[in-house]
């Protein structure tokens, strides 16, 4: 990981009282950019600093219901600005969907992030981005491991699950390629400091509703193998989501579920969320998914990226399949 101090002194110097303070993250809150919020939501707490966590309407948080307590969520609406804005695990004005009017509207404008930057660079007054880092929770942890550790047990705990959270999130629970010595150092000094690793990862990635279960399975019934098995298409509709009574927001990545399927190469799941939009996923521990993710003005990180794509399914599916076809012609065939 890059060096934290700048980014400590940075926030150190800018989280003053008496300031409104403003933290959001990308769209469909996740494990790292929304648990990460939380974490400096509750350290800025603790240091008698009031904030607001900035979400999009109709944003879907059960999932982080065991994390929430005394968490303060404010829907987005327009006229809505603060001192200090903090944006974390994103980078680019696409991601934030209406909420770019806040970081307009703001006074500063702090950024925190490990994701290769997109299109559409936010403009901000510092950015930290480390595309080395396994979370944006991760950097922020780092920044102020000294901090957090002098925190009350209670508020320690707290702050220390949320980075967990993050970590587990993004590295999907240590299996990922951006595991690494770094990323167990900090998992194991947050075990230290008092958090439950078994308790987290139950809570977060086994507290499945059976209509969100059935829901998988009907995705993964889509799947279909392409360019000699090399690549494994999935897909999801509108109609799955509504006859499971789930919406986008309330879905996990679907991808963590074929991740590591013998002899495949890379992984694209297209969903539905609104007629004729479909979200993209790509993941590949073999080719750079993030350059096929940048020609529809996506991004993400080399082995793992996405998109917002417009069009009819079968048009979006033949372009993908033909995008990523090239990008395996330039690569030998999977040992």
């Amino acid at each position: 990981m890059k060096d934290t101090q700048e980014l400590r002194n940075i926030l150190l110097a800018n989280l003053r009282p008496g300031r409104s303070v403003g933290i959001m993250s990308h769209v469909e809150p996740d494990g790292d950019g929304f648990a990460a919020s939380l974490a400096l939501q509750l350290l800025l707490r603790a240091w008698g600093l009031q904030s607001d966590i900035v979400t999009d309407p109709g944003s879907d948080l059960d999932r982080f219901s065991f994390l929430l307590e005394d968490a303060v969520v404010r829907t987005f609406a327009p006229g809505l600005r603060y001192d200090l804005l903090i944006v974390l695990d994103c980078n680019s004005y696409s991601r934030i969907n209406a909420r770019r009017e806040v970081v307009l509207n703001s006074g500063q404008i702090i950024l925190i992030d490990h994701h290769v930057p997109e299109n559409g660079i936010i403009k901000t007054d510092f950015s930290f981005v480390d595309t080395a880092a396994v979370s944006a929770g991760a950097i922020i942890y780092r920044a102020l491991s000294q901090e957090i550790a002098a925190l009350p047990d209670q508020i320690r705990i707290a702050v220390a699950s949320c980075i967990y959270v993050t970590i587990i999130n993004d590295s999907n629970n240590f299996i990922n390629s951006n595991t690494n010595s770094e990323v167990f150092r900090i998992a194991a000094e947050l075990t230290d400091l008092g958090i439950s690793p078994a308790r987290l990862y139950k809570q977060y990635f086994l507290n499945h509703a059976a209509m969100e279960m059935r829901y998988i399975g009907e995705v993964l019934s889509t799947i279909e193998l392409h360019n000699n098995d090399r690549i494994l298409f999935m897909h999801s509709t509108l109609e799955m989501q509504r006859r499971n009574q789930l919406t986008a927001d309330s879905i996990m990545n679907i991808t963590r579920w074929v991740q590591g399927v013998k002899d495949i190469d890379v992984v694209a799941y297209l969903r539905e969320d609104k007629p004729g939009e479909y979200k993209l996923s790509l993941r590949s521990p073999f080719i750079d998914v993030n350059a096929v993710a940048a020609t529809y003005s996506g991004g993400g990180h080399r082995s793992a990226s996405g998109a917002n794509l417009h069009g009819d399914l079968p048009s979006l599916k033949a372009e993908l399949l033909d995008k990523l076809g090239r990008a395996l012609e330039q690569q030998p065939t999977h040992a």
